[in-house]
């Protein structure tokens, strides 16, 4: 990860930390009453609304709380019971199970709900990937076991990233190994139109090329020395090369705006924590999607209250 050249506004951050809470809750609350409800036709005292575990979920990410400060801080937290109009919240067992009934697919459409007002437009969009270390395993058991463990054991985070806001667009969670260049569709495909498109030597492809200036955008991505202008059936391809040996510093200044997502990188880790605990790695991933979902809260109501002040919402680090 390279050193972040942008940071969020100090005024703003410091400002927004006494309406954070109240602004997220009815933000959340919005947000989840466009998820489906879920009917209960089963034996037994009925459950907690899953939207209500989600919200929950989300805010102890948000909080920076572990599932024992949530038991502690949280549970009987007046602000929070009174918004979400309960008298005592759910126990941390409860939370904890509750995790199981949330699918990555659910986490990505509630973001997307989430994001809606902000993104209903064409977007210029960053696309990089970082790695986030993995804690949730003893490496003198694994030994004891002979366990196959590797020095670089992590999880590879994916992202697409809106380079005005930098808000997190959509994720993919992978193993380490996985190579960056077949993510790139995946992350693109949800949008049927694209402004500019920044990304590293990692992406670079004919096909991703094409991609891009089939939804009516440019891909900005920094050519190796043995490629040529050789289309093999993708023109996009050809234009874009022209472009960059001709006039390379117009290319290169347009490309280096990929290096604001370094910020976001640098903001998850410094924030939410650079590790991941989880033994599952199901449930460690969607500890990451809930990080994603809770980095996006803070910067939309950071963002509301920086356009009220009239105040830049990101500055120069």
């Amino acid at each position: 990860m390279g050193e972040p050249n942008i940071r969020l506004n100090p005024k703003v951050e410091s400002s927004v930390q006494k309406i954070l809470l109240n602004q997220s809750i009815q933000l959340l609350l919005v947000v989840a009453m466009m998820l489906p409800s879920r009917e209960h036709n089963k034996r037994g005292p009925k459950p907690h609304d899953y939207r209500i575990i989600l919200i929950l979920c989300i805010l102890r990410i948000l909080l920076r709380k572990t599932y024992a400060d949530y038991e502690i801080e949280m549970r009987t937290d007046d602000r929070i019971c009174s918004l979400l109009g309960l008298k005592i919240l759910p126990g941390r067992s409860t939370i904890q199970r509750g995790m199981d009934l949330f699918s990555m697919k659910l986490l990505r459409e509630f973001n997307s709900f989430l994001l809606k007002e902000l993104t209903n437009r064409k977007l210029n969009i960053i696309l990089d990937a970082s790695g986030i270390r993995i804690i949730g395993r003893s490496i003198w058991y694994c030994l004891r076991i002979k366990k196959l463990i590797h020095k670089r054991d992590c999880d590879k985070v994916h992202l697409a990233v809106c380079a005005d806001l930098l808000l997190i667009l959509n994720w993919r969670i992978t193993k380490w190994r996985k190579n960056d260049s077949p993510f790139f569709k995946i992350l693109l495909d949800s949008f049927s139109s694209l402004g500019l498109v920044f990304a590293d030597k990692g992406y670079l492809s004919r096909k991703n090329f094409q991609l891009v200036a089939d939804k009516k955008g440019a891909l900005f991505c920094p050519f190796k020395k043995g490629n040529t202008a050789n289309p093999n059936g993708y023109p996009a391809w050809k234009f874009a090369f022209n472009f960059w040996k001709k006039l390379n510093w117009v290319y290169m200044n347009i490309y280096h705006q990929r290096s604001k997502i370094e910020a976001v990188f640098s903001a998850l880790k410094k924030r939410y924590g650079d590790k991941l605990y989880c033994k599952k790695a199901n449930m460690r991933r969607k500890e990451m999607a809930l990080r994603f979902i809770a980095y996006n809260l803070k910067i939309i109501v950071c963002y509301k209250y920086a356009t009220e002040n009239n105040l830049p919402l990101w500055v120069r680090a």
